[in-house]
């Protein structure tokens, strides 16, 4: 008797996309929207244009389709608070926006990003 064995590996695949240019060119007017203090940023301080590919800045997450799903900016140095940036609110899949340890000083959370319908972080 003959017997055949069929061997499949099954392998985790990750998606990965490359930004849409119009969430990279919102995120780089962000990056200028803020003030933060560059000594302590690690991940602001590095975004350019110079890089194609926002997904793959540190603190940018992006769905398979390319849109930005989560901004980790928590410890950057950033100060004076966000102001009604068009740039942040125009990122409609945003689902997650990390701030803690930043120097806001009791600043307001601007009306832009209520209108993020996509965030529950």
């Amino acid at each position: 008797m003959l017997l055949i064995f069929r061997i499949t590996n099954c392998f985790t695949h990750h998606v990965y996309s490359q930004c849409l240019e119009d969430q990279r060119t919102l995120l780089l007017e962000l990056k200028k929207e803020l003030i933060f203090e560059s000594a302590y940023s690690t991940k602001l301080v590095l975004w350019n244009d110079r890089t194609q590919d926002c997904c793959s800045w540190d603190g940018v997450e992006c769905d398979g389709a390319g849109h930005v799903i989560s901004l980790q900016l928590d410890g950057e140095g950033i100060s004076g608070g966000i102001h009604n940036s068009s740039s942040l609110s125009g990122l409609g899949y945003l689902e997650k926006l990390n701030l803690a340890d930043n120097n806001f000083g009791g600043g307001q959370i601007p009306g832009g990003i209520l209108n993020l319908k996509h965030l529950t972080y």
